[in-house]
């Protein structure tokens, strides 16, 4: 009886029996001074190694349809098994993209918030500065504003002052 077993790569042969009756009163009649076997090999029950290995392409030895169809669950499970180590290491691609991906998106999140910071005190500074300007100019205009009063009033009294009745001549008596 022939177990394959593809577990862990392991392939096994379960076709040891107890020797055959006929054989071993057999031997034991003429082989009296040599220790029986315990076990006997018949060449018939045995497959040879070969037909223990995996399947790989054109690897098949010649052989009936129960040897072909054992190859054919043989080679689905070898099959089976690669795509299962495919699949599991493709998946771990995947998670470790999927955590670069992630652990770039945080850095830009810190960048973009940093970016962000500096923008917003750049903007509060200009702010501050535009209405320091406004400011400043409220109180220019109305210095200017003064400052004009003060010229009109001046123009006005000098033009008093130099008016036909002050023309006249002084009389000393």
């Amino acid at each position: 009886m022939l177990h394959h077993h593809y577990h862990g790569e392991v392939a096994s042969l379960h076709c040891l029996s107890p020797p055959s009756l006929p054989f071993s009163s057999h031997y034991h009649s003429n082989m009296i001074t040599m220790a029986p076997s315990p076990f006997h090999f018949p060449a018939a029950t045995c497959e040879p190694i070969q037909e223990l290995l995996p399947v790989v392409a054109g690897n098949r030895p010649a052989g009936s349809g129960s040897t072909d169809d054992a190859y054919q669950m043989a080679a689905e499970e070898e099959r089976r098994r690669r795509r299962m180590i495919s699949n599991r290491e493709s998946a771990r691609r995947s998670r470790m993209r999927k955590q670069r991906q992630l652990s770039e998106l945080r850095g830009q999140v810190v960048h973009l918030r940093d970016a962000n910071r500096r923008l917003l005190d750049e903007l509060n500074q200009a702010m501050r500065g535009c209405s320091d300007v406004h400011c400043e100019n409220a109180r220019l205009r109305k210095e200017s504003a003064e400052l004009q009063t003060k010229l009109e009033h001046l123009m006005q009294a000098q033009k008093n002052n130099t008016s036909p009745s002050s023309s006249q001549p002084c009389e000393n008596i």
